[in-house]
């Protein structure tokens, strides 16, 4: 079975990213790149969770906490989507149905509004 170039750049991306983020130490002092929190001057459910991922591979869970706390389910979705692309390629896990793919991004969305709503409310939303 050949793969594809595409496959091995999914297969490898993790990988990069993780070599990035341990290289390069997102900052509050960076540029904001986030088109919603450019327009509205305020953070986005997502705004966060890039820093807070720097911090989580460094081993600083706390402040990776602060930045995101939604990060170690999103590490949990990446590394599970991650290796059922992987074990897909084999042939060992059959396709995921769509019914299940969108429970999983409507929970996730959900799961992102309302910690946003909550943080927001709180005074807790990340620096933009």
């Amino acid at each position: 079975m050949t793969i594809a170039w595409r496959d091995r750049l999914i297969l490898a991306f993790p990988f990069i990213a993780v070599a990035l983020l341990a290289v390069v130490t997102p900052s509050d002092d960076g540029p904001t790149i986030c088109p919603f929190a450019l327009f509205t001057g305020t953070a986005c459910p997502g705004c966060g969770m890039t820093r807070a991922a720097g911090h989580i591979i460094r081993g600083d869970v706390g402040t990776a906490m602060s930045y995101h706390p939604l990060i170690p389910l999103a590490v949990l979705a990446i590394v599970g989507g991650w290796s059922w692309f992987a074990l897909r390629l084999t042939g060992k896990v059959p396709p995921m149905s769509q019914r299940t793919l969108n429970v999983i991004l409507i929970a996730a969305t959900i799961a992102l509004v309302a910690v946003w709503g909550v943080r927001a409310v709180t005074g807790t939303l990340p620096p933009v």
